[in-house]
């Protein structure tokens, strides 16, 4: 039975009281979600490539009882705007995540975001199976994925601010997504003019 829960884009943004050539460091380093999300453990570049595209980086995830390892390729890599990375393989990824920085009025907007794509595991067999029940399992793993992304950036902003991180409790209820703007959750289906091609 075919469904519309899949592909569905999430992003959160925060604006950040620094320059947007700053940020690069810190989005193009893909250590750096692991520093703040409590699924993704680890994460590092394969070889001694850097952020390059082309480059893949490694990651090693965990969630309750459950822990797997990604391989996602650099599909865009313009330095200090775009990073994006697709999870699986390129031309038919599981998931397609990235980092944007625009210039704002004495800062910079950080957006981070993610297409789930359709079709491809783990979401993708999971949906196929239960039709009746596929907007609620893509809106329960679109919650995780979004509580952990705006962690992701709120610490980056910490630290591109000079401000100690909050990364202790990690186990708090993440917020209810909600259609909003910068410091806020969006939740949207894919749309032809979004970037066309979860997870580390």
């Amino acid at each position: 039975m075919p469904t519309d829960a899949l592909p569905a884009t999430a992003s959160v943004s925060i604006v950040v009281d620094a320059a947007p050539e700053s940020l690069w460091q810190y989005v193009s380093d893909p250590s750096m979600p692991a520093r703040f999300s409590n699924e993704l453990q680890e994460a590092r570049f394969e070889g001694d490539t850097g952020a390059v595209r082309g480059a893949v980086i490694e990651g090693r995830n965990a969630n309750g009882d459950v822990s797997w390892t990604t391989h996602s390729t650099v599909v865009d890599c313009d330095d200090p705007h775009l990073f994006r990375w697709a999870t699986g393989g390129v031309e038919t990824p599981a998931a397609t995540w990235w980092f944007e920085v625009l210039p704002t009025d004495g800062g910079a907007l950080l957006t981070h975001a993610v297409i789930l794509h359709a079709d491809v595991p783990p979401l993708g067999p999971a949906v196929q199976a239960e039709p009746e029940r596929a907007h609620q399992i893509v809106d329960a793993r679109l919650a995780e994925v979004l509580a952990n992304m705006e962690r992701t950036i709120e610490g980056i902003a910490a630290i591109a601010e000079g401000r100690r991180p909050a990364t202790g409790d990690l186990s708090a209820a993440p917020p209810a997504p909600s259609r909003g703007a910068a410091n806020g959750y969006s939740l949207a289906p894919e749309r032809d003019d979004q970037p066309a091609s979860p997870t580390v």
